[in-house]
């Protein structure tokens, strides 16, 4: 094995290519993303001390993402075959059973894909009631199990400024208090009615939202998503941001 550095903005595999290599995330944040027609779909964040690139490898398959450096990185890059090794050969039953586990979670995962990139978008004219709800303890704890009834587009959330802190001063409708290192931007999402639909935009965070799994940020190829009906899962910041909601829009 060795490391091997990857500049922020590089690409370590498309998708796509032989799986030749599995990585181990030594420093750094890597970004995993599917095409979706000609729109990138955002995944998942990954950060040290996590692997990717393995299940390709089991498989026999090509990669099904692209993965990105999102910082400058260093990855410790394991061939081909002192991954098969590891499982004592090519015919061990443990491979074999890996894979058919791959294959199994691979099927799950490109239904759950498919729903995100095609799920039904909600028309503002239909929405009845529109309720913030938490989604972990640390968003619970201030806003209470049941969190805020929505009753005036727009609705921003962010950052409460503490002393000696440049958070939020402004008059976003709610605001959370973290401490350091920050999830949340001092203005971090807004949910408003844009074309007759219901969106959720981010407003320039640096980690971007997470909603419904596909990653809104002015570093990617668009800063918001439209809405659908029921719940949406919304992470502000990293994908293992404390700060989860469940924004749930009921229709007629």
């Amino acid at each position: 094995m060795k490391e091997t550095p990857y500049p922020a903005g590089a690409t370590v595999y498309r998708e796509g290519d032989a799986s030749d290599c599995a990585y181990v995330i030594a420093e750094g944040e890597i970004e995993v993303v599917r095409a979706a027609g000609e729109t990138a779909v955002p995944l998942a964040i990954l950060r040290a001390g996590q692997i990717f690139g393995e299940v390709g490898i089991i498989r026999n398959r090509p990669r099904s993402t692209t993965t990105r450096a999102v910082s400058d990185a260093t990855l410790v890059v394991i061939t081909r075959e002192d991954f098969d090794k590891a499982f004592g050969g090519d015919n061990s039953l443990a491979l074999t059973i890996l894979r058919m586990l791959c294959e199994r979670l691979s099927d799950v995962t490109q239904k759950v894909f498919e729903g995100q990139v095609h799920a039904e978008t909600v028309a503002a004219s239909a929405v009845t009631e529109i309720r913030l709800m938490p989604g972990s303890p640390a968003v619970e704890s201030q806003i209470g199990r049941d969190g805020i009834l929505i009753e005036t587009l727009p609705f921003r959330v962010g950052r409460r400024a503490v002393a000696g802190d440049a958070g939020s001063r402004t008059d976003a409708e709610l605001l959370l208090r973290t401490t350091k290192p920050y999830e949340m931007a001092p203005e971090h999402f807004i949910i408003e009615s844009r074309d007759g639909a219901l969106y959720l935009r981010d407003l320039g965070s640096v980690l971007g939202t997470l909603v419904n799994g596909v990653r809104v940020a002015s570093f990617e190829q668009n800063d918001s998503v439209p809405l659908k009906p029921g719940i949406n899962h919304v992470v502000a910041g990293g994908i293992d941001s404390s700060i989860t909601f469940n924004l749930v829009i009921e229709t007629a």
